[in-house]
């Protein structure tokens, strides 16, 4: 077993490391004599130093490996060399050593301590404060203050409830007076006054809330009012005079005639002119159509059934005709398309039909088309009341039958 018979750490070195770095190097020497099994070691070896902060456990704070020769057990090591030992590691808290030979970890740690005149370098860490106040603290010698000061003077305080009037830039003393109160405030000409709050006092119709400058203008200029304002009779106004009075002349007219164009009836070439839509078709109303007007429409071609819904305002005529002998999808899409631009029905179209008058009613074997151009059928009526959808689902029948839909709005 490999043990340390003797170490020697020169540890009043630790408090020197305070000091600034340029001062004082950061290393430490080290002399132990290890032996293994009683017997001195001698050769090469690896020595590992390590600092802790505990006598066991924990991770080391600073660790450095040496090659070193032992003779007669003896090893010379500087610590430090390859790893500088900071104030920021000896930091004047306790510490332990731990050295590791080649593989071997030996133990127990051993405690650093001061040497004798080491405990009075501890007064050094006061060095840095002045009552224990860092050097921030303080102002420079050569500091200098903006503005200038005034002397101290002998009186600084208002006896009683009398205030500081002013300050005496010669002697630093307060010049003191009596508290008067504050003085009394009133509204004068053009303002009013509730409690401590000041309002202008405004006039007139205006709405605004602001005061106008005594040198303020206005755009353009004021005519005077005069005394003739109207026009008599068969006479208009054609200028107005810088006395205020308006001038007046007869009305001579610059329109030589009035034709009636497109849609329009009427018109002349003197005197008043009317002017008229001309109406056609059977209508009886005296008012013209919108652009985008619509028209109501109450029936549906003659071999379909009529079934309106309203909703939102809008009224809808859905037309409905079961189609017959259509071979497939491809044939009833193209039935349907004659007759006046009608489709196959959707799913939507037959169930807003349902519940409309007149009753509507499926017929049976007959099939709802999805409009995907193939037979595939979605609703499907074979058995029970007419009105009802037995299935829905996805059901190829190329014997099926389809129904046709025409939409029709007005509004």
């Amino acid at each position: 077993m490999i043990r340390v018979r003797s170490i020697l750490l020169p540890l009043v070195t630790l408090a020197a490391l305070a000091a600034p770095a340029a001062a004082v190097p950061e290393q430490l020497g080290l002399t132990a004599r290890v032996v293994d099994a009683g017997a001195p070691i001698t050769g090469n070896h690896v020595v590992t130093v390590r600092l802790h902060t505990a006598a066991s456990g924990g991770a080391a704070v600073w660790t450095e490996n040496q090659n070193v020769a032992a003779t007669d057990g003896l090893v010379y090591l500087t610590l430090g060399a390859q790893t500088p030992l900071t104030d920021a590691i000896i930091d004047g808290g306790p510490l332990w050593v731990e050295l590791q030979v080649d593989s071997t970890v030996l133990a127990p740690r051993l405690a650093v301590t001061s040497a004798a005149y080491a405990i009075r370098a501890g007064v050094a860490e006061d060095s840095e404060l002045l009552g224990g106040q860092p050097a921030t603290a303080f102002a420079a010698a050569s500091h200098a203050h903006a503005g200038q000061y005034l002397p101290l003077g002998t009186a600084l305080a208002c006896a009683g409830t009398d205030k500081v009037a002013s300050i005496n830039p010669t002697t630093g003393s307060v010049t003191c007076a009596p508290d008067s109160g504050g003085a009394s405030y009133s509204a004068g000409p053009g303002l009013t006054q509730a409690g401590t709050v000041f309002s202008v006092a405004f006039a007139g119709s205006g709405v605004g809330a602001t005061a106008a400058r005594s040198d303020h203008a206005h755009a353009g200029t004021y005519m005077p009012v005069g005394t003739t304002l109207a026009c008599p009779a068969g006479q208009f106004e054609t200028a107005d005079l810088a006395s205020g009075n308006v001038q007046c002349a007869a009305e001579v007219g610059d329109i030589a005639s009035v034709t009636a164009g497109a849609g329009l009836t009427g018109g002349t070439t003197s005197g008043d002119a009317t002017l008229a839509v001309a109406f056609a078709g059977t209508g009886g109303a005296a008012t013209a159509a919108r652009s985008d007007h619509g028209h109501g429409v109450t029936s549906c071609p003659s071999s379909y059934a009529a079934f309106t819904r309203t909703a939102n305002g809008v009224s809808t005529v859905i037309c409905l005709r079961a189609l017959f002998g259509a071979a497939d999808w491809n044939a009833a899409s193209r039935s349907c398309l004659t007759d006046a631009a009608a489709q196959l029905c959707s799913y939507q179209q037959i169930i807003q039909v349902r519940g409309l008058a007149p009753a509507f009613g499926l017929q049976n074997a007959f099939w709802l088309a999805d409009r995907m151009g193939d037979n595939t059928a979605y609703v499907t009526n074979t058995t029970g009341p007419s009105d009802d959808f037995d299935s829905v689902g996805t059901v190829t029948d190329t014997k099926a039958g389809y129904y046709c839909c025409l939409e029709r709005r007005w509004w």
